[in-house]
């Protein structure tokens, strides 16, 4: 392990600042809290158990239901305005399909194949898919945000953190919450819960959700502005009692969401064929307008939609010994998608793709938590996941190549434990390690012509490739207590899951590829300085190899002509990532709380191999902002006889960069894919009134106030052509709910 401190490192700003609070609180009396903390205690389950979070040693973020609304955050991609060293975006081409970087570790595809680099969990069911994982909240509980590599308790493709979402379970007795919230571009939000008491032990939630709305963006080609989402949810829980002891909720989700995403601006340049050759796609005819227009404005000559609907089920089960619990988790998913593209941002059609997609997913884990009077206790677990996916895809006019039906079944098995030992009243040791078994198959057909796709024959190439894999994962911490907190140093492993490009068409296209592996060392700090206050500050050295690549060659590496290209996934990298997360929060007064978060990233390739040549100098590490910021203030006040909330919250993320081929990208003469920087505000008023029989609330928001134009959020150079996909700037809404 290489690690490299200067003078200006953060890294070494950070081992002062915890070896400065170690040495001097050795005399003192261990986790003595000079008085009652007017800071309410947060509880996370980071660690798969109920804990104070200033007393995990883990980087986690937890935003509570108030903070959520409070500071405008809508859908899972507005979280990342609120931690640090985290971006969040949508991936236009897929059904509600999110794109995740937790320090500089992303993944920007939306293959069933390939593996996400964030793990999602909705109540403790792990998504192997990131279609679906643009979370939209109402029915929250609570939100935890873990950075660094989580891969000895929640297991493969969580190399960048895990994002945790848990939902609020049936309260067993009879209450109703409703909300509709109304907004710019005939947004429509109709929001509502229903809980119900089943006998004496147990209740049933009814949730549902109806959500319309127009783009952000007037298409100029077809002179109208089209509609984007139409989503209908509805679901149900079941929570029952059996004894004392055994608790069990079930929980059915049904979902369809039928989106239109605001259009893509084509960007291409001379550097791209379809610029270049066919005056098709060019930045000038779309991306230069679009951008003139304060990025309010497309020229796509036709919509991209982007079809979700499908099913969840999700099991989870209790049972608490004397000085034990055994849970049992167990969740499906169903869904199918369809999405079409054709003029990628251009006013004119240019490359046409329809891709009809099914997805299964199904998963068991048992775990046994230890409630010991010993000085050690543990996490013990038993996981099991199942995959199917399908995917046919082709335009109407293309190479054979281009026309595909590709089925993979995948499965994972993994068995894992941490123990956490007290050594003294002072010192804590915690040890953990997960095995993991891969197994994939593969099934990729392409066809000489659509028609014979659509007909299922005659077949031009089938391949059949298996993938099998184990891997061991493991952390370890050394905790210390202090007076006014604690303090920690850990290393910790984690990997991304390898297998094949779904889209390939040839055996060295198609894969396999290997696993990656992350090794991270982090030093924190969690404080309480006074009763008023909070100050946590995280440290982190991570070596990122194996790392898996998009590599662009020439058709002679493939079998294909000169002048064709080749698509592989490698296993060519290597980056260092490194950085410093701060968090604090203060309260000058019992009504007014302010919140801050500052993150910086360093993320560089150490080597990047193309085919022999090492090209880490030119290479950018994608959607890895160097510095995050976000300060949040509330305070509370009683006005027109209710309880008045006024908030505010400013953030900032510097500039990223989008994926291109940079084996061959040109930063003169390309399109242009760093993503500038961007500062937020945004506002709300919230207004509650009890009226005896229930409360009133009134929310007046406006997110990203001080902006009216859009803004780039994610940018792609396909190699022949390329685009931008843009998200709004001011929001203005209103939200309307009652509940009792």
């Amino acid at each position: 392990m290489r690690v490299i401190l200067s003078r200006k490192s953060p890294i070494a700003l950070a081992i002062t600042i915890a070896t400065t609070g170690t040495v001097g609180s050795l005399s003192t009396a261990p986790g003595a809290q000079a008085q009652e903390s007017l800071i309410e205690e947060v509880v996370v389950t980071a660690r798969k158990r109920e804990e104070s979070l200033q007393n995990v040693p883990v980087a986690v973020t937890a935003l509570s239901p108030s903070q959520i609304e409070q500071s405008g955050v809508q859908t899972v991609i507005d979280v990342a305005k609120l931690v640090p060293n985290v971006e969040l975006h949508a991936v236009t081409q897929s059904g509600a399909s999110l794109g995740a970087s937790i320090r500089g570790m992303a993944f920007d595809d939306l293959e069933k194949s390939y593996e996400p680099t964030v793990g999602v969990s909705i109540d403790g069911v792990f998504m192997a898919s990131n279609s679906g994982a643009v979370v939209d909240f109402f029915d929250v509980e609570a939100i935890e945000v873990l950075r660094g590599p989580q891969g000895t308790l929640y297991g493969r493709n969580t190399i960048a953190g895990v994002i945790n979402i848990k939902r609020t379970k049936p309260t067993g007795e009879l209450g109703v919450k409703l909300e509709g919230t109304f907004a710019k571009h005939d947004r429509q939000d109709l929001k509502g819960i229903v809980n119900l008491p089943l006998g004496e032990k147990g209740g049933v939630k009814l949730h549902w959700r109806d959500l319309e709305m127009d783009s952000h963006l007037y298409n100029e080609t077809t002179n109208q502005r089209p509609y984007n989402r139409d989503s209908q949810v509805w679901g149900a829980a079941i929570r029952y009692d059996f004894t004392d002891n055994f608790t069990a909720t079930l929980s059915y989700d049904d979902y369809e969401h039928w989106t239109q995403p605001p259009d893509v601006v084509a960007t291409g340049t001379g550097d791209a064929v379809f610029c270049a050759f066919f005056s098709l796609g060019c930045n000038a005819d779309s991306g230069a307008l679009s951008e003139a227009g304060g990025y309010r404005t497309s020229y796509a000559s036709e919509q991209i939609y982007s079809y979700l609907w499908g099913e969840n089920l999700t099991l989870n089960a209790e049972y608490s010994g004397s000085n034990y619990a055994i849970k049992y988790i167990y969740g499906e998913m169903d869904f199918e998608e369809e999405a079409f593209f054709n003029s990628w941002g251009a006013p004119t059609p240019l490359f046409e793709v329809l891709r009809e997609q099914e997805y299964e997913q199904s998963s068991h884990e048992i775990q046994y938590l230890s409630d010991w009077d010993g000085a050690v206790n543990i996490v013990a677990g038993l996981y099991y996941l199942e995959t199917e996916s399908y995917i046919t895809s082709g335009p109407k006019t293309q190479s054979p190549a281009a026309m595909f039906t590709t089925t993979q079944d995948a499965e994972a098995t993994a068995v894992f434990g941490e123990v956490i030992w007290d050594l003294n009243d002072n010192w804590t040791l915690t040890a953990g390690a997960r095995w993991t078994k891969e197994e994939k198959a593969l099934d990729n057909r392409t066809f000489g012509s659509n028609e014979a796709r659509r007909a299922d024959a005659p077949i031009a190439n089938r391949l059949t490739p298996d993938y099998d894999d184990t891997n061991v994962t493991y952390r370890f911490v050394i905790q210390r207590d202090l007076s006014f907190g604690m303090v920690y140093g850990s290393y910790a492993t984690g990997y991304r899951a390898g297998g094949f490009n779904a889209r390939g068409t040839n055996d060295p296209t198609v894969g396999p590829y290997e696993s990656e592996e992350v090794g991270s060392w982090e030093l924190g700090l969690r404080t309480q300085p006074t009763d008023r206050s909070q100050f946590n500050v995280t440290a982190f050295v991570a070596e990122y190899t194996d790392k898996q690549q998009f590599i662009v060659t020439d058709g002679t590496q493939c079998g294909l002509g000169a002048t064709s290209t080749c698509t592989f996934i490698r296993n060519a990298a290597e980056t260092t990532n490194q950085g410093i997360e701060i968090e604090a929060v203060w309260m000058p007064t019992e009504r007014l709380t302010i919140r801050g978060t500052y993150g910086y990233l360093d993320a560089e390739f150490d080597s990047y191999d193309f085919d022999g040549t090492d090209i880490s100098d030119r290479a950018q590490v994608i959607y890895a902002p160097e510095n995050t910021f976000s300060l949040m203030a509330d305070h509370t006040s009683t006005a027109f006889g209710g309880s008045l909330v006024l908030s505010g919250t400013w953030s900032y993320r510097s500039d990223i960069w989008g994926a291109a081929a940079y084996e061959s990208y040109n930063y003169d003469t390309g399109p242009d894919i760093n993503i500038e920087s961007h500062n937020q505000l945004d506002l709300s008023a919230t207004w509650l009134r009890d009226l005896g029989a229930g409360q009133l609330k009134l929310l007046v928001y406006g997110t990203d106030v001080l902006d009216g134009d859009g803004r780039v959020a994610r940018a792609y150079d396909a190699g022949a052509f390329s685009w931008s996909e843009l998200v709004p700037g001011r929001q203005i809404g209103l939200t309307i709910g009652y509940e009792f």
